[in-house]
């Protein structure tokens, strides 16, 4: 992605951002928007992470909740970061994860299921199935296996999560059947779909 591209998209995402709060206000999904907090350019946060981040500083639907990391926020932060050299994925940040399969309770304390992760290296958006994670980590020395779900974490954003590209990201981590679940209520399940398409934004 080239600059202008970058500046574009993230101008499309800040129109979109507002938006999805005006709608939100109107209509009450139960979706969480949350204002970003300052933020300054950090040595070693890449620029696209930082920029993102200051567009919100969370958003969570039924599905999904994605979050403003912490190792961001200072250098401090960011030298104190997690870097256990065993781990797999030590090159990488988490930026969110899934939250279907996660008890209301836990999700109340914050706690995700597959954490979906920005790689340090190549700047791609992808996760890592938890078993497998679990095998690599174990086994050092293998090639780690993972799924990628977008180039950069602008397109993730702009296009997968406060765009027509939400479904793909659904079906990736529950499957169709998840697109079209209903509750009681006969409404569609996950409210950040409910929210995208009452947007226009679906």
């Amino acid at each position: 992605m080239t600059d202008g591209d970058r500046r574009q998209a993230l101008a499309e995402m800040r129109e979109k951002l507002e938006l999805l709060r005006r709608v939100e206000e109107k209509h009450g999904f139960g979706v969480i928007i949350e204002e970003p907090r300052e933020l300054h350019p950090v040595p070693g946060v890449p620029a696209a992470v930082t920029e993102v981040f200051s567009l919100f500083s969370r958003l969570e639907g039924t599905y999904f909740c994605f979050e403003q990391p912490e190792e961001i926020v200072s250098r401090s932060a960011w030298l104190d970061r997690w870097n256990d050299p065993r781990c797999p994925l030590v090159n990488s940040l988490v930026i969110g994860d899934d939250r279907h399969d996660v008890p209301l309770d836990l999700r109340k304390e914050g706690r995700g299921g597959v954490p979906i992760r920005f790689d340090l290296e190549d700047g791609s958006i992808f996760y890592c199935d938890p078993d497998d994670y679990v095998f690599f980590y174990e086994h050092p020395f293998e090639e780690v296996e993972v799924e990628e779900l977008a180039p950069d974490i602008v397109t993730f954003f702009n296009a997968s999560v406060l765009g027509d590209g939400y479904p793909e990201l659904v079906k990736e981590f529950m499957g169709e059947d998840a697109l079209t679940r209903r509750d009681r209520k006969g409404r569609l399940r996950d409210s950040w779909t409910r929210l995208l398409t009452e947007s226009g934004l679906l």
